[in-house]
């Protein structure tokens, strides 16, 4: 299944907000300057697709299927930003674009785009 941007988006910042401990919704609504009622629709949708399970503390978890997505995402994230960075491009803007470009690129040019940044290490 394909998620659409804003789950990717979500998956994504549970991950990432997990590394430091238990990922409550408010969390995720300051995170990712959300309201709490929109991360609650987004966060039932996740559930139901399976990519993450909610516990009776209300602390939101990714299931396999998340974490795999998860991981992805932050893997072209990384190539892209630091294959722009490379490039010239300022920290801050690399790191916008790539975030716009993970979810649009296919994984033949992401899987090409990859193969250059292991040259240039």
């Amino acid at each position: 299944m394909v998620l659409k941007e804003t789950m990717e988006n979500y998956v994504k910042a549970i991950y990432s907000l997990s590394r430091w401990g238990e990922v409550r919704p408010y969390q995720l609504a300051d995170y990712l300057s959300v309201s709490r009622p929109t991360v609650s629709t987004t966060v039932r949708s996740l559930v139901e697709e399976g990519f993450v399970c909610v516990d009776d503390r209300k602390e939101i978890h990714l299931t396999r299927k998340g974490l795999k997505i998860a991981k992805e995402m932050m893997e072209k994230h990384n190539v892209l930003f630091n294959l722009l960075v490379s490039l010239g491009v300022d920290e801050n803007i690399a790191s916008s674009d790539a975030c716009k470009m993970e979810h649009a690129i296919s994984a033949e040019s992401f899987l090409a785009l990859k193969s250059l940044t292991r040259f240039s290490d």
